[in-house]
This record gives C-alpha cells, structure tokens and sequence, in this order.
C-alpha cells in the first residue's frame, strides 16, 4: 500500500513509542500495521481490513495476517491515518466495520483534517457495549484498552502517548538520545567534580607549603634569636670580666 510521508511518520513513531513500552511493561500486545485482519463470516466473505495501527492481545511472533478464527480474538485498539483520499473510508465506512469487527477503540487521527473537523477524533464501546463517539478529554483522547495511556496531537502533525501519571512516552532513538544526553551530563558533572577536587588539592598543597615555610621560617628566625642571644652572652661577660680586671687594678 503506498502511504504518504507524513502518514509513515505517525506510524513509525507510534510503533516505537508502543513496542518500547510494551517491553518495559512485559505486556502481552501484539502490534500490527498494514497487517491484513481476516474475520470469518459463516456463509458470507471474509470481513477484511488492514489497520494502519492496531494492538490485540497476544505474543509478538510474526505473522502474515491476523485471522480472528486463530488468534482468538479480534484487535481491540485501532488506529487510523487519516488521507484526503481515505476521508469517506476511514470516517464512515471503517466506523462501522471496526463495530461489526468488535474493536473496542478506533482512534482516528486526521493531520489535514477537512473543515471544521477535529483533528482527532475516535469511537469506543460504551454501556451495554454500544458503539459510541469516543470523548476528547482535554483535546486528547485517554484509553481503557491502553491501561490509561493518552494519546494527544503533537505540533498538529504526529501523535503522542501519555501514561496515566502523565509520562510522556518515548521512542527508541529518544530514548538512546536520552540517555546519551544524561550520560554526558553525568561525565560532565564528574569532570566538573574531578577538577574541583584537583583544585582542593592543589589549594591544600599549596597552603600546605605555606604552613612548611611560616615553621621554617620560624625556626630560622628562633635559631637566629639564640644564636644572637649567645653572642650576646659571651659579649656581656668579656665585659664584665673586663671591668672586674679594671677594678682589682
């Protein structure tokens, strides 16, 4: 199937932003795009639609389709990129597909929305499992299938995930760069510590020199005290046995 640009880039990062969580979480999600979903209808065809997005519970083997009689289950969560040429499709006619096909969300997301339509929109299982508009909450629309993630219009052109404590999620590029930028900061704070550390040492060497020189000195100028005092001693008493001698003459 060909797909715009702009189409691959909400995809792709979704993909990302989802397979990431889903291993940090350890959850049993199978993510699929462009995955043909086959449903069998007794005495009828086949019901069959490729999702941009979608996420059904199961492990994450490779598949060439995903045929509801197989896996069990239908997808409960899909996405829809929104194209001028698959407005009519993925607005009307996937509405009540993805109803008949028992998703319990359809997110649809338009990037260049037609009117006055919203850019995101979507439908969901209600009370007494009707199929009903999914409420924007905030300008975003929060998930039950997703355990609470929020999924909000970035810079009107790519979709975001939030988790329930409001966490924005990352792709796997943002997060390498995540933690490239926080290992650098952490060189740089130990570089800034190690000189700071050096600078000490060198402070306390340098004072430590000082202290050594003040004792030397010290020392010197005590030695030098005794040394004048002694002279001084020697001289008093040649006086003194000077003037004693002058006395007795």
């Amino acid at each position: 199937m060909v797909m715009p640009d702009y189409q691959m880039r909400v995809i792709n990062l979704l993909l990302s932003i989802l397979s990431r969580y889903r291993t940090e979480l350890g959850l049993h999600w199978y993510i699929g795009s462009e995955l043909m979903v086959i449903a069998p209808r007794p005495g009828m065809t086949n019901m069959e639609v490729a999702p941009d997005l979608f996420i059904a519970a199961g492990d994450d083997s490779e598949r060439d389709s995903w045929n509801v009689d197989v896996e069990g289950e239908g997808p409960r969560f899909v996405l829809e990129v929104v194209t001028r040429e698959s407005w009519q499709r993925d607005t009307v006619e996937k509405v009540s597909l993805y109803d008949r096909l028992g998703v319990e969300e359809y997110a649809i997301f338009a990037p260049q929305r037609l009117g006055r339509s919203p850019q995101l929109s979507g439908y969901r299982r209600g009370a007494g499992d009707r199929w009903e508009r999914w409420p924007l909450e905030g300008g975003a629309l929060k998930s039950r299938v997703l355990g609470g993630l929020t999924i909000e219009v970035e810079d009107g052109k790519l979709l975001r995930l939030r988790d329930a404590s409001g966490r924005l999620l990352l792709s796997h590029p943002e997060a390498v760069r995540l933690a490239s930028q926080r290992a650098d900061a952490e060189a740089e704070r130990a570089d800034a510590e190690a000189e700071r550390a050096e600078a000490a040492s060198r402070r306390a060497e340098a004072e430590a020199e000082r202290a050594a020189a003040a004792e030397r000195r010290a020392e010197e100028e005590a030695w030098a005290r005794r040394q004048a005092e002694e002279r001084l001693g020697i001289v008093e008493a040649e006086l003194a046995r000077l003037q004693a001698r002058g006395s007795g003459q």
